[in-house]
């Protein structure tokens, strides 16, 4: 059976967690904040862990943590991770062709898809992209791709008098 851990919360300590745990959006703080407070008023590590519905361990981790680092060890760490691989330029870029149509950029197609705009990314900037990596810098960038509507409107420009052929 592993030893209790004892941990001593003060005064300032007390008002910040309890309006954290109040008044923050992310849950796996106010998890944390709960279990520090639940130790503050006597449960034991094994009835935190079944309040919380979190591991023994877990619980164990975080009391080291707040004793450790006190409130600013319950925060996140810095999340490691692979690189992104769309940079700002490439941002701009995706910004700047949805405003454009496809033809502008020698592309043969009536309107932008997450899957062209993935290949025009990588034959410009050599960066090798999902469609749903695309999709989500578009929202980003307040734009979205849509199902194209079809006209004959680049027809009618290129030839003249077409859409007299297409009238009544």
């Amino acid at each position: 059976m592993r030893p209790a851990i004892e941990i001593k919360v003060r005064g300032r300590q007390v008002a910040w967690l309890q309006e954290n745990y109040k008044t923050t959006p992310n849950a796996r703080l106010r998890t944390r904040i709960q279990m520090i407070l639940l130790k503050r008023e006597g449960y034991s590590v094994k009835d935190i862990a079944q309040i919380t519905r979190k591991s023994d361990d877990c619980v164990r981790h975080w009391l080291h943590r707040f004793q450790e680092g006190g409130c600013g060890g319950l925060q996140e760490a810095a999340h490691t991770g692979r690189p992104a691989q769309i940079t700002v330029e490439v941002e701009a870029f995706l910004r700047e062709c949805v405003l454009l149509s496809p033809r502008d950029y020698g592309i043969e197609r009536p309107g932008w898809t997450t899957a062209l705009l993935a290949q025009a990314v990588k034959r410009r900037w050599k960066v090798s992209v999902s469609e749903e990596c695309i999709r989500q810098h578009l929202q980003r960038v307040d734009a979205v791709c849509r199902r194209p509507t079809w006209t004959v409107k680049h027809l009618a420009q290129r030839q003249p008098g077409y859409a007299q052929k297409k009238g009544p």
